[in-house]
């Protein structure tokens, strides 16, 4: 059985108490990245009161922040004019940040000190949103981008750093015989350039360098909304579990086990929060009390 070790990168009672964590990420570098936001408190639960959390939903927030990471100095960054309700995906583009909403596709370009140098429209509906090095910006969309009207139709694009897209996937997919995406549950584009899409209804597992085709397996499995490539593997959380599938033999899906760095056991089943990140092999996942990294 594969064993599992991660650190603990931060414990989320260590912020500010107006602070709550939105999401974690990763840049291009495998290095965590943490979206807060300020003002907000904790959000009701949905299911008990639905009005009371749509309420939640439309205040907006006093601020964003992005907790990163320089080495192994923890830094924070307030983004200026970052009240947006459905803020969600942060990266880093170039030498600043992106931050960029789920819904209606508003996306900010902030210098190194937070300050707003741009607004690009990315598309309603996005997934998830990753940058490279060299400016590119990867968005994947869930079904209500893709069975909307605008350019998240496409499943999963490409834009360049001036926020035009360079690569539409429903438009390869056709003239390579893909399965179309209807709701791209996750992508990993991987330092190395290589971008990974596992989605709905086939969940194949697509892999492309330089906009170009360089395998597709189909079908291969459902993983969630994050897995990381690791050599012949791919981990992924299911359910609270940490599970391994191989390449070529995806159906053969094993536990993994997870401790921490004191070797106590990193148990996921009861956490209701616990929520994945990855690129390339990196692994992040979020739980109700710290943001945990894969070592190894």
């Amino acid at each position: 059985m594969t064993s599992l070790v991660f650190r603990k990168r931060f414990e989320f009672a260590d912020a500010p108490a107006d602070w709550r964590p939105v999401r974690a990420a990763l840049d291009w570098s495998g290095n965590p990245l943490l979206l807060m936001v300020e003002g907000k408190g904790d959000s009701p639960s949905f299911r008990e009161d639905p009005e009371a959390w749509s309420r939640w939903y439309r205040t907006p927030p006093k601020a964003h922040h992005v907790i990163y990471w320089a080495g192994e100095a923890m830094r924070s960054l307030r983004l200026e004019d970052s009240q947006g309700i459905s803020s969600f995906h942060v990266q880093r583009f170039h030498e600043g940040w992106l931050l960029g909403e789920r819904r209606g596709g508003r996306t900010l370009v902030y210098d190194p000190h937070g300050s707003v140098m741009a607004t690009f429209d990315l598309g309603d509906g996005s997934e998830d949103l990753q940058t490279t090095p060299d400016g590119k910006i990867w968005v994947s969309y869930f079904d209500e981008g893709v069975f909307g009207d605008g350019v998240g139709s496409e499943g999963a694009v490409c834009f360049d750093s001036a926020g035009s897209p360079v690569f539409r996937f429903a438009e390869f997919a056709a003239r390579h015989c893909l399965p179309m995406i209807s709701d791209c549950y996750a992508m990993n584009v991987s330092p190395e350039g290589e971008v990974w899409l596992n989605y709905y209804m086939d969940f194949p597992l697509v892999r492309l360098r330089g906009f170009t085709l360089q395998e597709v397996r189909q079908p291969f499995r459902h993983m969630g909304h994050a897995f990381a490539v690791r050599g012949t593997q791919v981990l992924y959380l299911q359910d609270g579990q940490f599970m391994v599938s191989e390449l070529e033999q995806p159906q053969e899906q094993q536990a993994a086990t997870a401790v921490d760095e004191q070797g106590l056991s990193l148990s996921l089943k009861k956490d209701a929060r616990a929520t994945p990140a990855a690129r390339g092999s990196s692994f992040l996942v979020e739980t109700e009390t710290a943001l945990y990294e894969l070592i190894r």
